[in-house]
């Protein structure tokens, strides 16, 4: 596998009895034109300066380097492209937006208690309405009709979804959203234990989701996702079909009761390392946006933090 950039980061990675401990990437000028493979207790994996710390850090922890991230469940394959694709759900600088401020004892319900916070949240009022949740579902069914629904676009575990950059009018609308209403209740719920309460976070990669029990896709198999934290948002009523819910693994077996369920609007919220999927559906059609964040200039943090709940 050839390299072409002059500036990488190396992460070195060390068995020690037979547990992986990993030291804090650091940047260098070195030239490789190969990547290094080493038949000893040290691995190096090598990443572009420009990517995520996502790309490396889910080879993390490990006993021994998996032939590809199937076996660790992390559904992104491509997460060097967050780098340019958190830009698309920026604000101009020069735009003033009024944030929203929420009660933790009110606004969202908490589980998974993590150092002085809680790792999974889900709201318990609607942060989207009703009329906005169902403009995004049109012009994504709209679009639909043009290019069809993507299957293919997330690796491992991929979703019958389209990508919110391919939604002008939700985009635009979205990253307001963003500012005013969402960014703060990420902060509120997990900025206790995130560096500077969360102030750097930023959606890479966001997209609407269809799930149909006419032939389409049902659910979503157990998964982790590559990034910091994850969120999704129903986008129609619970009225419109039966089943469905974000399953946790920390929350129990394998069955409907592990789910959180959400309402038009709503959102559930979660450390993106922790084992979820989406609980199928048997009747009707499920429709919800789901978005992927990082922290911006904290990646030896993220990929610390990524570890070290993704058992929890």
């Amino acid at each position: 596998m050839k390299i072409w950039r002059t500036s990488i980061a190396v992460a070195l990675v060390l068995k020690v009895n037979g547990t992986s401990a990993f030291a804090v990437p650091t940047e260098t000028k070195l030239v490789p034109t190969r990547a290094i493979r080493l038949n000893s207790p040290f691995s190096i994996v090598l990443r572009t300066s420009s990517a995520s710390f996502a790309d490396y850090f889910l080879l993390l922890p490990h006993q021994r380097r998996p032939k590809s991230s199937t076996t660790l469940q992390v559904s992104e394959l491509h997460i060097p492209g967050y780098s340019k694709s958190k830009l698309s759900f920026l604000l101009d600088d020069d735009d003033i937006i009024q944030e929203r401020t929420y009660n933790p004892q009110t606004d969202y319900i908490s589980d998974l208690p993590y150092q002085d916070g809680h790792l999974i949240h889900r709201t318990t009022t609607p942060i989207f309405t009703s009329e906005e949740c169902q403009s995004i579902v049109f012009e994504a069914e709209h679009k639909a009709l043009q290019m069809g629904w993507t299957t293919n676009r997330h690796g491992n575990y991929p979703t019958t979804d389209l990508p919110i950059v391919e939604l002008p009018n939700t985009l635009e609308f979205f990253k307001v959203a963003l500012v005013e209403r969402i960014y703060p209740l990420l902060r509120s719920q997990f900025g206790k234990f995130l560096p500077d309460g969360g102030k750097n976070l930023r959606v890479a990669d966001g997209f609407v989701v269809k799930y149909d029990s006419l032939g389409g896709q049902t659910e979503l198999k157990p998964h982790r996702d590559g990034s910091i934290l994850s969120f999704n948002i129903a986008l129609n009523s619970m009225d419109e079909f039966e089943g469905g819910g974000t399953w946790f693994a920390s929350l129990g077996k394998d069955s409907e009761g592990a789910s959180l369920k959400i309402d038009r609007g709503e959102i559930v919220s979660h450390s993106s390392s922790l084992l979820h999927g989406g609980f199928g559906i048997t009747k009707g059609t499920r429709y919800i946006m789901v978005c992927f964040v990082i922290l911006e200039g904290y990646d030896s943090w993220s990929m610390r933090f990524y570890n070290q709940v993704r058992n929890l």
